[in-house]
């Protein structure tokens, strides 16, 4: 059984999906998509979700406590994304240093395909994740590069022509 709630976030329309096991997936609508309204036996993790993503983007909440149903998802993509999902607020890392992280050194671009197909939007902070040079390549999510943009400056980074400003 999967329950759906739609929300209204800063950066637009996100549905929450949920199942027995967890959260499976954290997305932003398109921008013609229609929202769903009701959510015929709701979980509570959609709620306990919805709660913490508004406390996310209202500067509250800086982490995220909640169960992700992780199944069906290959290897290296679920190493890789929960590996992701600690990088703290307002932090970024390469792709390299996530490869290496999820214990693949030279798996760069391995690393970038596991946080193409991240299911877990903001929750698995994918956009905290940078090229070596700084760059904001490749962002799935609905809006692309601008979305993860936004979501960098609000956690307080400066960007300048596509690129994070490091001030390590």
């Amino acid at each position: 059984m999967e329950t759906i709630k739609d929300i209204t976030t800063p950066i637009g329309r996100m549905r929450i999906c949920a199942s027995l096991a967890g959260l499976r997936s954290v997305a932003l609508l398109r921008m013609n998509q229609e929202s769903t309204n009701s959510v015929p036996n709701s979980l509570s993790i959609l709620e306990e979700a919805e709660t913490q993503l508004l406390g996310y983007f209202s500067g509250k909440a800086k982490q995220f406590d909640l169960p992700l149903d992780w199944s069906g998802m290959p290897e290296f993509r679920r190493i890789a994304l929960q590996k992701a999902f600690h990088i703290p607020w307002g932090e970024v890392i390469t792709y390299a240093e996530l490869a290496r992280l999820a214990g693949s050194p030279q798996g760069a671009r391995a690393a970038g395909g596991a946080l193409a197909h991240n299911p877990f939007l903001i929750v698995v902070p994918c956009h905290r994740v940078v090229a070596s040079d700084g760059s904001l390549h490749g962002f799935s999510a609905e809006g692309g590069i601008k979305t993860k943009q936004q979501l960098l400056e609000f956690e307080g980074h400066g960007v300048l022509n596509g690129k994070v400003i490091f001030t390590k």
